[in-house]
């Protein structure tokens, strides 16, 4: 991410493309949202699709994650959001019960 925010194309290329090739499947949250902040939307949602086939507990963050704003405007993130329960919707349903210890 460093390497594509500073323009160094290839660079960014070759340390994803060691990302991929040593980590995929540990890492496949992680490779989606590098692939979402360098704004590569299609490769992007398959390694989120991979992300929840592998069960990456990553998922988990999904809703707060600011690298993939450059996807939240294509029109696959909230139903993809939905199928995996992090809908905007889905997450205002969560009711919360805070007591204060006496």
């Amino acid at each position: 991410m460093t390497y594509h925010a500073l323009g160094q194309a290839l660079e960014s290329d070759a340390a994803l493309a060691e990302l991929i090739d040593q980590h995929g499947q540990a890492d496949a949250y992680n490779i989606s949202y590098v692939l979402a902040y360098r704004g590569e939307a299609d490769r992007a949602f398959e390694w989120l699709d991979k992300a929840v086939q592998y069960k990456d507990p990553g998922l988990a963050q999904i809703p707060t994650q600011i690298e993939f704003t450059n996807i939240h405007d294509d029109p696959r993130w909230l139903p993809f959001l939905e199928s995996i329960g992090k809908s905007p919707a889905q997450l205002d349903t969560i009711q919360f019960k805070v007591t204060r210890p006496e």
